[in-house]
């Protein structure tokens, strides 16, 4: 496709600045007539950047006009800006500022990596365009339709470790299809857990067997032996490390390659998906992605075993009393062979597959939001115009209910788990899953073995459900933390990012649906928490930009220190603007 680099290069122009504005807040108004502009000055390097806006938004997820120009102070000329200037420009800016060196050509690397990696993914699916966001679709297919990734990172298509080839044949963009890796093992190695009547290896093991290629498993099975599966690109990595050598060698462990169902990347990379499964599976891969190395860490396969656990207790109970339409996906089963170093890369968590069979009109909020790739209408356009025209009903008023459905089977029973038992949840847009009936949301699921935020104040209450809770799951913190982590990633990221979706789509205006969202966190048990989403005018957000710079790993150090956080303007307790938009 000719234009996927011009539409590639405009993308992560768009998400870059976002993350640059919100996170500086360095710009101003400027008057040109009947054009919106904003003037970017950059100060310490005498240069001035001139943006056109399209949209503003409330929740900081903006729309640019292009072409952008930069000047030099006082010359009459100016030049267009592409999106290696611009990130050189707004990083040196940083750096000069902060007088000290940190991670900018990592950075630099991460954005040009992004660019080039989303127009090949464009051009890829240019045939498959139009199916991109129609209003009928299935699981995978929502999985695979994130051409530009998180709207608000400014590396959101980065992988580092792997070939173009790999990327084509592993990669959620490109829709491939691949068996996993097997590896016959001997028990005493193994290390396993699982909250259902049957361990790991047997769930493994009665997944695969009957499969393509599974008659060498069902033998290594029936000799006593566990059968251990593996992402295909995290193969070649332990065949090297002397440790799986030795074991090689001595028998303990054979590599018996491929076999069993087609399996396919699911947005996350690494966990995996089939139709023919009724476990999803969420292995190592050593790929770096956006912001980190993705590597099962143990803590977190036991943090998977451990929740599975608790919603087997009264708190599952009761949360389906409460929100029978709200579903945590349990990864109830995990295993490993334990090396000297630790992570392994022989981790593999097993989630459950709600949509199995049944696969219809489930999407996680990402896919509705994403922008259209090639100009068209974001999915929930598509979804909301077709509801709009088959009842007769303003394009706006339909967004109404459909918003107010929503928060009542996700804003609800979430606050309530945080309120009741002092559990946060990262439900951001990519954890969240929603299934759809007649076009409106019907039952929300939450996906993710990192992503639990245990509170300190309520932990005893947690323990005495469960007294082996934090063992070796790490998932208890201080009360401000997990207020914070819940505040930025379902509030910010996921309602505010839905916010945006309806508002750059022109289906309702952001304000009304901010009043909504106001209005139904008034009617919520009053909280400090709810306070200060109501009343503070500022409140800490993730800074994607500043933590990339930092270059941090967010998925390893202390829950408390593993990204930047910075305050930002609170959409929900004071009108910050009006929605700019020609």
């Amino acid at each position: 496709m000719n234009k996927a680099k011009e539409i590639a290069e405009k993308a992560t122009m768009q998400s870059f600045l976002n993350c640059y504005l919100r996170e500086t807040g360095n710009y101003e108004w400027e008057n040109s007539g009947d054009v919106k502009m904003l003037r970017i000055a950059l100060v310490r390097q005498h240069v001035i950047i001139h943006v056109p806006v399209n949209y503003w938004s409330l929740t900081g997820r903006h729309l640019f006009d292009f072409p952008m120009t930069f000047q030099s102070e006082g010359s009459e000329g100016s030049n267009t800006l592409d999106y290696v200037t611009m990130t050189t420009l707004l990083v040196k800016e940083w750096l000069i500022g902060n007088g000290q060196e940190w991670s900018e050509d990592e950075l630099v690397l991460r954005v040009l990596l992004s660019c080039r990696k989303m127009k090949d993914y464009v051009a890829a699916r240019y045939e498959d365009r139009h199916k991109l966001m129609e209003e009928d679709f299935t699981y995978i297919e929502a999985e695979q339709s994130l051409l530009f990734g998180h709207l608000l990172h400014p590396t959101p298509k980065s992988k580092q470790g792997l070939t173009d080839v790999e990327d084509r044949e592993y990669s959620p963009e490109y829709k491939g299809s691949f068996q996993l890796h097997y590896f016959s093992v001997n028990p005493e190695l193994v290390e396993e857990d699982s909250s259902l009547g049957r361990t790991a290896s047997a769930c493994i093991f009665e997944d695969v067997k009957g499969k393509d290629g599974a008659e060498p498993l069902v033998e290594e099975w029936n000799k006593g032996r566990v059968l251990l599966p593996m992402h295909p690109l995290q193969v070649p990595v332990v065949l090297k490390d002397p440790e799986v050598q030795r074991y090689l060698a001595s028998g303990n462990v054979t590599h018996l390659g491929p076999a069993g169902a087609g399996f396919t990347a699911t947005s996350s990379f690494r966990t995996l998906y089939s139709e023919a499964s009724r476990f999803m599976y969420k292995f190592s891969v050593p790929v770096k992605i956006t912001n980190s190395l993705r590597a099962n860490q143990p803590k977190e396969l036991a943090r998977g075993v451990e929740v599975s656990r608790l919603l087997d207790t009264e708190l599952g109970e009761q949360l389906s009393h409460h929100h029978p339409n709200f579903h945590m996906m349990k990864d109830p089963a995990a295993i490993n062979i334990p090396l000297s170093k630790e992570p392994s890369g022989f981790e593999v968590s097993l989630r459950e597959n709600p949509f199995y069979p049944d696969n219809e009109q489930v999407t996680l909020i990402a896919g509705l939001v994403q922008d259209h790739a090639y100009g068209g209408t974001s999915r929930l356009s598509a979804i909301i115009h077709s509801l709009a025209e088959k009842e007769g009903r303003a394009v706006e008023e339909v967004s109404m209910e459909w918003f107010d459905q929503y928060l009542s089977i996700s804003l609800d029973p979430i606050l309530w788990l945080h309120h009741t038992y002092g559990i946060a949840l990262e439900a951001h847009q990519q954890n969240s899953v929603v299934r759809l009936e007649n076009g409106y949301p019907s039952a929300f699921y939450y996906r993710d073995n990192q992503g639990y935020y245990f509170s300190r104040s309520k932990a005893d209450h947690l323990m005495e459900l469960l007294p082996s809770l934090n063992s070796k799951s790490d998932t208890i913190c201080e009360d401000e933390v997990a207020d914070e982590r819940l505040r930025y990633y379902f509030f910010f990221n996921h309602l505010f990012g839905l916010i945006n979706g309806f508002g750059v789509s022109r289906l309702a205006d952001e304000e009304k649906l901010m009043d909504l969202l106001r209005k139904r966190l008034m009617n919520h048990h009053p909280s400090l928490f709810v306070q200060t989403l109501l009343e503070e005018s500022t409140l800490p957000c993730k800074a994607n930009l500043l933590t990339r710079l930092y270059d941090m790993d967010e998925l390893v150090g202390p829950m408390e220190a593993q990204s930047v956080y910075t305050a930002v303007e609170n959409p929900l307790a004071v009108k910050v603007g009006v929605v700019h938009e020609r």
